[in-house]
């Protein structure tokens, strides 16, 4: 409709019945055609006529706006009543004159039954329990979080059968749960005797031969495994990844820190069993493993088929922890997902290469491919240069920041949430890659490259910007 305006001398000579007659006689191929029939067409255009009108009054021409069409399709949908309806004030009535209304008098009905607790979570409750513990006076501590408490329990008696949640009190006190050793797990002393078990398994890349497995005072300490390293006060938790020996025959491991869950994210709504596997990693000495823990990887099958198998398995899990902990027995913790905080999210586990006992860390691999992404460096005929682990050639069309052509603006929010201030990446075509002959070895700074900059229609003009299409530049 807008191109049937466009394309006339006058806007004024196509009425809104002269627009419809047009787009019924577009071809049925044509994108726009709706039906041969002018009434179809006409019934079809009134009753989707809030859109149209809404698309009409963000065009830029001021003729297409305020053309006949417009004025005439108002009138067909104010016809058929297709416009809001404006509803009168009410009228507000002298105090003398009594109200008719029987019930205005009758007090509202308050029923007998309690009102139901708000829907929340745990997660949401010991949050909260946190929070008036460390920040209510003392004298009103005691009533708000024994509600807590109380709606705690209540929530825990009305729990759903298929909540997955890992039952566990609130904290009251304190920020989070620091881990405390059981009294009757073993512990190492310091003159600890250890040894090899069985031949060694290869080599790592430096040539330390590898084992699997080590007997550190009589107790088997084996590649997969988690051991607890003295640190400060408490201790760390490690997976095994693999074991070797250095040059000079000490016995070292190479493991993986497993996070607890109150040092993550969750904070003090995590369970107290589960522990979080990491990307960080490191080489340390046997000597200095304290004691063995128990960490079962959990490998749960996803879908919602085996949703109901994966809870009868953790209320099983629960069981067996509470009934240990009522025997005074060690903790026995659980793994099932990696905690990555760089990337700001949880992730499954890479069961292909965890605990293979090769000399081979994933971790470390990763490490290393983020160690090359800062190498920089520009070939010797300075046709490209490799910058953050992407290889650039000439004529290669990149993205430039806005900011690097114009003073940035600040940035805010405004009305219906449209940011202001923000621009599109600038899409550019590398031209020249311009070296300071007096550097040696090329660097960052002293390197600098010769751009072709290619305009948005936004950049160009609002009208452009309304009927370009969005990758066109």
């Amino acid at each position: 409709m807008i191109t049937l305006l466009k394309e006339q001398s006058r806007v004024s000579r196509l009425s809104f019945g002269d627009v419809i007659k047009k787009v019924s006689e577009s071809n049925q191929e044509d994108k726009s055609y709706i039906s041969s029939d002018p009434l179809a067409v006409e019934r079809y255009v009134v009753v989707h006529g809030q859109i149209i009108l809404q698309l009409f009054a963000h065009f830029p021409d001021d003729q297409i706006r305020r053309s006949p069409f417009v004025t005439g399709l108002m009138n067909k949908m104010e016809e058929r009543h297709h416009t809001k309806w404006l509803v009168n004030k009410r009228k507000i009535f002298p105090r003398s004159v009594p109200n008719l209304n029987p019930r205005a008098a009758v007090g509202p009905i308050v029923s007998k039954r309690k009102a139901m607790q708000a829907t929340t979570t745990k997660l949401i409750n010991r949050i909260w329990g946190e929070y008036y513990s460390n920040h209510l006076p003392e004298d009103s501590k005691e009533g708000p979080v024994s509600e807590l408490k109380e709606e705690d329990e209540l929530e825990e008696q009305e729990e759903n059968e298929d909540e997955d949640n890992e039952e566990e009190p609130i904290l009251l006190e304190g920020t989070s749960k620091k881990h405390s050793d059981s009294k009757q797990t073993k512990t190492f002393s310091v003159n600890a005797k250890i040894k090899w078990e069985g031949k060694p398994e290869g080599k790592t890349s430096s040539g330390y031969p590898i084992y699997k497995q080590a007997i550190i005072n009589g107790e088997v300490i084996s590649v997969g495994k988690s051991v607890l390293v003295e640190v400060d006060e408490f201790p760390d938790m490690y997976y095994v990844e693999y074991m070797f020996e250095s040059k000079i025959g000490r016995k070292m491991f190479h493991g993986r820190m497993m996070q607890y869950g109150c040092h993550t994210v969750i904070g003090n709504a995590a369970n107290e069993r589960e522990v979080f596997l990491t990307n960080e990693c490191r080489d340390m000495g046997l000597q200095d493993v304290k004691q063995t823990v128990v960490v079962n990887i959990q490998k749960r099958p996803w879908g919602h088929q085996h949703r109901k198998d994966n809870i009868i398995a953790d209320r099983v899990d629960r069981a067996r922890a509470e009934e240990r902990k009522k025997k005074g027995l060690p903790t026995e913790y659980y793994c099932k997902s990696l905690y990555w905080p760089e990337r700001g999210a949880f992730f499954s586990l890479p069961f292909d290469t965890l605990g293979q006992g090769s000399g081979i860390c994933s971790s470390c691999k990763m490490h290393d491919v983020e160690k090359a992404k800062d190498i920089f460096t520009v070939n010797s005929s300075k046709s490209g240069f490799l910058f953050k682990g992407t290889e650039y050639s000439l004529n290669d069309y990149v993205y430039v920041s806005p900011f690097e052509f114009e003073e940035k603006i600040e940035q805010g929010t405004h009305k219906s949430g449209r940011n202001v201030g923000l621009k599109a990446y600038v899409v550019c075509q590398v031209l020249e890659i311009v070296v300071k002959r007096e550097i040696k070895h090329t660097e960052i700074k002293s390197t600098q490259v010769k751009i072709r900059r290619f305009f948005r229609p936004e950049d160009v003009s609002s009208e452009k910007a309304y009927c370009s299409d969005m990758q066109e530049v």
